[in-house]
This record gives C-alpha cells, structure tokens and sequence, in this order.
C-alpha cells in the first residue's frame, strides 16, 4: 500500500487513542527509507538541475530504479517489513516498557500494521516474512501499484474508502461543534 495511505488508515483506526501520533509513525516507518535515499540521490547526482536535462522523465525514472536497486534499501526494506525483526523489536519494548500502551508500543503496533497490509498488498514485489532468517515469502492477492493483480480495482476501492472517511469524520465533527453551538 502506498506510505500515506498506510498513515491515514492507521490515523483513523487509533485516532481515539492515545499515541496516535506514534501509531502513525510507526506505520509509514518501514518506508521511510524511500524517501530520504531519494532525496539522497538527488542530491547526489544533481538531479534537481533539470534545466539542462535533455530528458527529466528519464532521469527520473532511472534515479527510482536505481534507489530500488540501492543495496541500504534492499536491506531496510526487507528489515522493515520482516516479521521476524518486528518480533525482536516489540519482545524488547514489552521487557522494556511492560504490557502497557507506550509510545514504543504505539509506534511497535503501527509498524506491525504496516507489514499485514503490506503482506496482502503486494505480489510480484513481496519481501520475505522472516528476513533475514529466511527467503519465504507470501504473495499478496492484490498489488496496489501493479494492474495484473487488481490495482485498478484496489485503488478504486481505496480511494472510495478514504474518501467516505473523511466525510464521516467532517461531518462528525461538524456535529459535535454545531451541538456546542447550540449549547452556548
């Protein structure tokens, strides 16, 4: 699933509780890594002087493909989406900071949501479940970016989703400040 979705879903799934913030984080944590080596090889390479660029979309397309290819990607991708490392992380907080909702736990639960969704949402591009003790991988029924698998369909869907959330939560708070309203 796309990183801002994985935010919002989370947002609207824990915004009553405490440490949403932290939830949020902890859910576009294991993509993170995109977007600091894209803005690292940009830099690197110069890729904002587009003004000589005979060809930006090319340059562009290549950047993407080699952050991809990066090896500190690969690696933080497949750490980030492991299960196996997950585990390791959240058995440390809980001896560390108890049973009780911490922001470590909080950004720990965000970040496991983001590893489920991201295990039922890709196929061609799954990571392995367990890395780096093992290579299995599960392949999602659905691909949020890739057409042969439903993406047209998923964002469609997910889209509509995200769109009656938000009608829903600006009319319940449209509500509860015209009740305040009227009580005054």
């Amino acid at each position: 699933m796309n990183t801002l979705h994985h935010g919002y879903w989370t947002f609207f799934a824990v915004r009553k509780k405490k440490y949403v913030g932290w939830f949020v984080f902890g859910s576009i944590l294991p993509d993170i890594v995109y977007y600091v080596m894209f803005i690292y090889l940009s830099v690197t390479r110069n890729a904002f002087q587009v003004v000589d660029d005979p060809d930006p979309m090319h340059s562009l397309f290549r950047l993407i493909h080699d952050l991809f290819e990066h090896p500190v990607v690969f690696v933080l991708r497949q750490a980030g989406h492991s299960l196996f490392i997950w585990g390791i992380a959240i058995v440390i907080i809980l001896l560390w900071k108890g049973r009780r909702l911490t922001p470590w736990s909080a950004l720990a639960y965000g970040w496991l949501g983001h590893v489920v969704i991201d295990l039922l949402t890709h196929v061609e591009d799954a990571v392995p479940v367990f890395y780096p003790i093992s290579s299995f991988t599960i392949r999602g029924p659905i691909s949020y970016w890739d057409d042969d698998y439903h993406a047209g369909v998923f964002s469609l869907v997910n889209t509509t989703l995200i769109i009656l959330s938000l009608i829903y939560l600006f009319v319940k708070k449209w509500r509860k400040k015209r009740a305040f309203t009227k009580s005054s």
